[in-house]
């Protein structure tokens, strides 16, 4: 008995000379086949064991499950931290992010001084911590946060997630972001979109705040490249640093856009670091090097049962308000939208989008083709919110529409486009840069739905009859379909076939821009894994205007909007950028008239040198284009004296136009740097 006291004093005293962590911040990417190091999965009862779970919070996690072999079992398990030391914290924080799926009971977190490391939790003493946690059988992402660990921290202590099932009920916990900070940080935004601008142009700054509380010895916003921070909104960088004097303090943050590489889609994160340790809120950032008057910014989103309280099961205020506070943060130049049921609630959210927003709603929908058909009012509608100045509405018309009555049997349009919910079809003139104009088919689809190998065929023949048609009426345009696909662009969604519904399309014109392959372990679907039924195909001439890579699902909607899945809707919007080229017959050759008033020094290094013809107190418009007509500088210079000289140090060798304009006059000319 004497010898097993000792032995069991010495693995206690082992045990408890583990090296100490004053740091926790785990985001289990490692976690592949093994729980990472020196976290401490233990099985009290069952067969059943934490694991490693790719389908994380953004990458892996680790989940746990009482149910296997097709039956729910009796289970505990803990997975428990490592051994940490916070004992310099002022008031350490604990936060995590989870997800549940299946009725059962919550998990438990737990905290203890005593635990020796190795053995049976139960022999220990735990506090359970008082913790905020997703509704059962939610599955949705949930931030459990402001946790406080004040109570324990002045002693070296363990954190540990107590899983429990039984024959009768399993629930599935995934966990993910295990994060312990000094102290608490209050943010006035989660989401930044900082705008566009060219290539050695910063775009105009955004600003945000935040409140920082507990004990600072020092605190840093991070920026990761392009975009910058600044304190004055004057001098910018990508870390900004603060000292122990902002502890309760509102501080302003201004960020924006400072690209070094063309037409391309940025999204990155505001990181904050608080005495060294980054802190688990952040800041998500949106920005883009694509000139704004040669973009066309185009949005799809499924609202789902949008206006309808009792089939989206939610409040329709909230939606209506979540949707406008979605929209403004993308501020898209068409919104092309499915799900829609009340038509009046569409037309309060171009409203609060501002004046130069209007909208046109499909006037049919399944069993109804037209608006005064009773089944109307409750049907799924399609519509469009589009930017006036950018876009003139030429028309709208339901696309195969004309075949019903006389072809509504099987295998009909109306029978493919789930009885009557036709294509919506708006013919779009594009009008950018004041000059430059263009036409878009936009072909709205809200696709029919199910996996069944029916309604897979309905699918394959709507493609079919839609693509003949769409080619028939607009040869040779540029044409998009855009919506909710109800399947994927490769592959499909019926476990027994293996090929798209939408093939046909593919093979006859058009390129997918949303192909699962190019959008690996994402979904546009809320809860699913490599679901992608929110697509965008378009023909080549329009292909060839989209930016490689300038497509993305705003999945951060999820993250910022509170219960995203139950408030707002079960499916996540698609984003995607087309930039326009500048006209050929400006881009490529002078207009220089004779009597130009204005001369460039060829070739020059990186500073645009222009001499006038003659001194005047005048202010003149001059622009700088690249080749491809992005516009790389836009100022205004004066002609008080004979010679300006403008540094452009972010441009390389090559050829660029330099525009210069006043009151009528317009004169461009060609440039070559060296």
């Amino acid at each position: 008995m004497k010898y097993l006291l000792s032995t069991v004093l010495l693995f206690i005293a082992v045990t408890n000379s583990f090296c100490q962590l004053t740091v926790l911040h785990e985001d289990f990417s490692n976690c592949i086949t093994t729980i990472p190091n020196q976290w401490h999965p233990y099985n009290v009862s069952g067969t059943d064991a934490w694991q490693c779970n790719s389908a994380g919070y953004l990458g892996n996690g680790v989940s746990m499950s009482g149910y296997s072999g097709s039956t729910n079992h009796d289970n505990e398990d803990w997975l428990i931290s490592p051994y940490l030391d916070f004992s310099s914290y002022t008031n350490p924080i604990l936060s995590f992010r989870c997800r549940t799926k299946y009725n059962g009971q919550a998990i438990q977190v737990k905290v203890s001084n005593n635990y020796n490391g190795l053995s049976d939790p139960n022999l220990a003493i735990w506090s359970t911590l008082t913790t905020i946690l997703p509704a059962t059988n939610s599955d949705v992402w949930f931030l459990s946060d402001s946790i406080s660990l004040q109570l324990y921290k002045n002693q070296a202590l363990y954190i540990a997630f107590k899983y429990m099932s039984t024959t009768s009920a399993a629930a599935t916990w995934i966990l993910d972001d295990v994060n312990v900070a000094d102290g608490s940080l209050v943010l006035s935004d989660q989401f930044i979109n900082v705008g566009q601008s060219a290539v050695g142009l910063p775009s105009s700054s955004t600003s945000f705040s935040f409140v920082a509380n507990g004990g600072i010895s020092s605190f840093t916003v991070d920026a990761p490249p392009p975009f910058e921070v600044s304190k004055d909104n004057m001098l910018f960088s990508n870390q900004l640093s603060y000292s122990t004097s902002i502890a309760g303090m509102a501080q302003t943050v201004y960020v924006r856009i400072n690209p070094t590489v063309a037409d391309k889609v940025y999204r990155n994160t505001i990181n904050f670091s608080l005495n060294g340790n980054i802190m688990p809120q952040h800041i998500m950032l949106l920005g883009t090097s694509l000139p704004d008057n040669k973009t066309l910014r185009v949005f799809n989103w499924n609202m789902r049962w949008f206006g309808d309280p009792s089939l989206c099961g939610c409040d329709t205020v909230e939606a209506r308000m979540n949707a406008t506070h979605i929209m403004k943060d993308i501020n898209a130049d068409v919104y092309c939208l499915q799900e829609i049921v009340n038509v009046n609630e569409i037309g309060l959210i171009a409203a609060d989008l501002g004046p130069k927003y209007q909208y046109v709603v499909s006037p049919f929908g399944s069993f109804a083709t037209t608006p005064s058909d009773p089944d109307y009012a409750t049907d799924q509608k399609m519509a469009y919110i589009y930017n006036t100045d950018k876009i003139e509405n030429l028309g709208t018309f339901g696309l195969l529409a004309s075949t019903y009555p006389a072809d509504a049997g099987s295998g009909s349009p109306y029978y493919c486009f789930a009885s009557g919910r036709f294509p919506f079809v708006l013919k779009a003139k594009i009008k950018l840069d004041n000059t430059l104009t263009d036409t878009v088919i936009f072909s709205n689809i809200h696709a029919k739905a199910l996996s069944d190998v029916t309604s897979y065929n309905r699918r394959q023949g709507g493609a079919v009859k839609m693509t003949d048609s769409l080619n028939a009426l607009f040869p040779g345009k540029k044409v998009m379909v855009i919506g909710d696909y109800n399947d994927f662009l490769e592959g499909t969604d019926v476990s027994s076939l293996s090929v798209s519904p939408y093939q046909y399309m593919l093979d006859h014109g058009f390129t997918g821009i949303t192909l699962p392959s190019h959008f690996p372990n994402q979904t546009t679907y809320v809860g699913g894994v490599n679901t992608i039924f929110d697509n965008v195909a378009c023909t080549p001439n329009l292909m060839a205007i989209y930016p490689d890579s300038s497509c993305f699902i705003f999945d951060e909607v999820e993250k910022y909007i509170p219960d995203y899945s139950n408030t707002t809707s079960d499916h996540l919007p698609v984003m995607s950028y087309f930039r326009f080229n500048f006209p050929i017959d400006v881009a490529v050759k002078d207009i220089s008239k004779t009597n130009s008033i204005f001369t460039i020094i060829n070739p020059s290094s990186n500073t645009l040198q222009l001499s006038w013809n003659e001194s005047a107190d005048e202010t003149i418009n001059v622009s700088v284009y690249d080749i491809t007509g992005n516009k790389l500088y836009a100022g205004k210079v004066s002609k008080r004296e004979k010679k300006t000289a403008i540094s452009l140090p972010s441009l390389h060798d090559g050829f660029y136009f330099v525009e210069v304009s006043h009151g009528q006059y317009h004169d461009i000319k060609k440039w070559l740097v060296r």
